[in-house]
């Protein structure tokens, strides 16, 4: 287990006392679970968490000047998207004990993967240094604690924007286009991104409800979720990068890229693949098709 040590004094756990997350579905909060199966990027996220921080026993333990400012801060990271943000902060400019009610939303659009939700405490400006061992930076850990929920589910999972295709250089009538660039070591959700032309309504409709999709959006989705397997073969195929001994880390690109491959073409090798691809693409897409089972059909 790593362990990390500070060049200051910190407060014993105690000082701060955090509730457990809850994750706000429809009007039934749950606590945070490990894995969300229905997730999709419709879906925001909203937590409620309560924190209860001492902030004199943090100030006494740390040998901070009574002038020390303390934030409590909310921040994510998701590993799948490679994007972070800060979702709450609540200065603690009062004496005592401060009791915090906080509520934060994180978009779905923009997360995916293993999302990462830490609840901090931090120096919120520069201090008098009183002490050599005190913390006077702003932006000194004092406390941290960090959740953790795989987001996972049925709907497509990464960015996707519906955009008029007229103001493109995208063709007018089409439905969609998946957008793959950066390298294989890139992360996975920075380096895609599914348009879909709004001007489509049945398309961005059955997008628009992938959460509970009709019999018409699950044909929708099924024909778009088939034609991205495709797009995704035939990127990996055409990068010389990508093969059998090449290895990518956890939600790169790459690992997605495999995946798909994998999914769609078992223990085959991509070599050979590539050379039944040069030959024959057109059966390499409908090896794609099958493979995912468009609309579901009997096997």
């Amino acid at each position: 287990m790593t362990r990390v040590a500070y060049p200051y004094l910190r407060p014993h756990q105690a000082a701060v006392e955090p509730s457990a997350w809850t994750l706000v579905l429809g009007d039934e909060p749950v606590v945070l679970p490990e894995a969300l199966d229905t997730w999709d990027y419709n879906l925001d996220l909203r937590l409620r968490r309560s924190i209860r921080v001492d902030v004199e026993t943090i100030r006494a333990q740390c040998r901070l000047p009574e002038e020390a400012v303390l934030d409590v801060c909310v921040v994510w990271r998701s590993s799948g998207s490679g994007l972070f943000g800060r979702a709450a902060a609540e200065h603690l400019t009062e004496p005592g004990v401060a009791e915090l009610d906080l509520e934060v939303v994180i978009p779905g659009s923009v997360v995916g993967g293993v999302l990462d939700i830490d609840t901090v405490v931090v120096l919120a400006t520069p201090c008098a240094r009183v002490d050599p061992l005190a913390p006077w930076r702003a932006g000194s850990m004092i406390w941290e604690q960090r959740s953790s929920i795989r987001l996972q589910g049925d709907a497509s999972q990464f960015p996707i924007s519906v955009i008029d295709f007229a103001g493109t250089s995208l063709p007018e009538g089409a439905a969609w286009h998946l957008q793959i660039s950066g390298s294989l070591e890139s992360a996975a959700m920075g380096s895609l991104l599914l348009l879909v032309n709004a001007r489509h309504k049945q398309v961005a409709e059955a997008f628009g409800n992938a959460g509970k999709p009709r019999p018409v959006d699950r044909l929708v989705l099924s024909a778009v979720h088939a034609d991205i397997a495709r797009v995704m073969v035939e990127h990996a195929l055409a990068s010389d990068e990508f093969d059998d001994d090449a290895e990518y880390d956890e939600e790169t690109l790459g690992a997605m890229l495999r995946d798909v491959f994998v999914r769609v073409f078992g223990q085959r090798t991509v070599k050979d693949v590539r050379l039944r691809a040069k030959d024959n693409p057109s059966l390499v897409a409908t090896e794609v098709q099958a493979a995912v089972n468009i609309f579901g059909g009997d096997r």
